[in-house]
């Protein structure tokens, strides 16, 4: 949702009178693609939400698995979930 909280700071902002980028830079976390249709278009980080999805069922899965087989679940992990950083003229330098 940070996205959508983005695109409703940028509508505050500007009934302010702050503008992006001039006054502030703004930048949200989603990658929805209503975030280029803003004006100006928001800058984000876009999730690989199918690997995301699969991390997570993975991790549910497996000690359901483990406790099925009587094994010991593994310990807790950390996983990287790729990720692409989208610039967009809400961040741009003056």
């Amino acid at each position: 949702m940070s996205d959508t909280i983005a695109i409703g700071a940028l509508r505050e902002l500007t009934e302010h009178g702050i503008h992006a980028p001039d006054d502030v830079r703004l930048m949200g976390f989603d990658g929805i693609p209503f975030s280029a249709c803003t004006n100006p278009p928001i800058s984000t980080v876009a999730m690989d939400v199918p690997a995301m999805a699969r991390t997570v069922i993975d991790r549910m899965v497996a000690p359901i698995e483990s406790n099925l087989r009587h094994e010991r679940p593994d310990d807790i992990t950390h996983d990287h979930i790729q990720f692409q950083v989208m610039p967009r003229t809400s961040t741009l330098s003056a």
